[in-house]
């Protein structure tokens, strides 16, 4: 399956227009997740902030299985591993850095990517 384009935050119901401060990376907890969620009325957009590296990766916070959240109780996105992203519903897995599921029933499909800048240890919407 072809990997979606970035997903630019101003172009999708709920979401902040471009240039707002998602994250400060000394903010996010020891594991490295973050969920933010923004609403506008009954329309609701869920993201998920997760270190990665040197930085970190932002993916609108939606299994491309189920439609479902990754994490179901807090802002743990990791599996045990702390190596690959968990989908709490189902068991997929996916790779970090790309968000490319490796096991579970939408395996070969990606999380869909938000398009960011990390600039002076913040991420921001692009």
């Amino acid at each position: 399956m072809l990997k979606p384009s970035p997903l630019e935050l101003e172009d999708v119901p709920a979401g902040p227009p471009a240039g707002t401060l998602l994250a400060r990376l000394e903010d996010l907890p020891a594991h490295g997740g973050k969920e933010l969620v923004f609403k506008d009325g009954t329309l609701v957009l869920r993201l998920l902030v997760q270190r990665f590296g040197g930085g970190a990766v932002v993916y609108e916070n939606r299994c491309p299985h189920a439609g479902t959240p990754l994490n179901m109780f807090d802002d743990k996105f990791v599996d045990i591993t702390g190596r690959r992203l968990l989908c709490r519903t189902h068991g997929a897995l996916f790779e970090i850095e790309d968000g490319r599921c490796v096991r579970g029933p939408c395996k070969g499909d990606h999380l869909r990517a938000v398009a960011i800048e990390i600039r002076d240890g913040a991420i921001y919407s692009l």
